[in-house]
């Protein structure tokens, strides 16, 4: 073992026992360092207030680089329309929706199936029109039993699919929080879509 290793050694590990000490000063500036970064960083997601960090104007681009995607990365405005699917059965319209993912019947979120139909749905509606879309504000029930025929036969190409015959979409918009004393339903109906898949 050379001089300078030696002395490198004894610097940062305790040589031969292979145990790296650290000195109570490192720990602290690196807990510093990164409270600052993570601070800046969520300073700068964060909507408009009160607080002005030092030099924040500057590091603004900076922060937005190391940090593109904000908040709404990983979250979803609960007010977002939701797109519920149905089949057409002979004792009428049956909820295909495996939702919520925290429920029971999918352990509780541990089964990933029902985050697969939410990407079944969208290939479904990226296939169709717009223009199949019919205004509807209706109950679920009624909007599904008078939209009439399919406005269009589409293939499922999903390796396990769960939508297949006549399905009906039913776009629902959640009702706000503020009006839940105000309306006997969860969700209001806006619109709906009769397919006919093949699977």
């Amino acid at each position: 073992m050379n001089k300078k290793f030696r002395t490198a050694c004894a610097a940062f590990t305790r040589c031969g026992t292979g145990n790296v000490s650290v000195s109570m000063r490192s720990v602290i500036i690196a807990s510093v360092a990164w409270s600052l970064v993570v601070l800046y960083t969520v300073q700068e997601q964060v909507p408009k207030n009160v607080i002005t960090l030092p030099a924040q104007t500057k590091l603004k681009y900076t922060v937005a680089n190391i940090a593109p995607q904000g908040w709404a990365f990983f979250t979803k405005s609960p007010r977002d329309p939701e797109i519920m699917p149905y089949k057409k059965t002979r004792d009428g319209w049956q909820s295909l929706a495996m939702t919520p993912h925290a429920s029971p019947h999918n352990a509780f979120g541990l089964n990933r199936a029902s985050r697969g139909q939410g990407v079944e749905v969208a290939m479904l509606l990226s296939t169709a029109q717009k223009s199949d879309w019919r205004d509807c504000t209706d109950s679920s029930d009624t909007c599904l039993t008078n939209a009439g025929g399919a406005s269009r036969r589409l293939a499922n190409g999903t390796p396990r699919p769960t939508l297949c015959g006549t399905i009906g979409l039913l776009q629902e918009r959640p009702t706000p929080y503020a009006w839940r004393d105000l309306v006997t339903t969860s969700h209001t109906t806006e619109r709906v879509m009769i397919l006919e898949v093949t699977c």
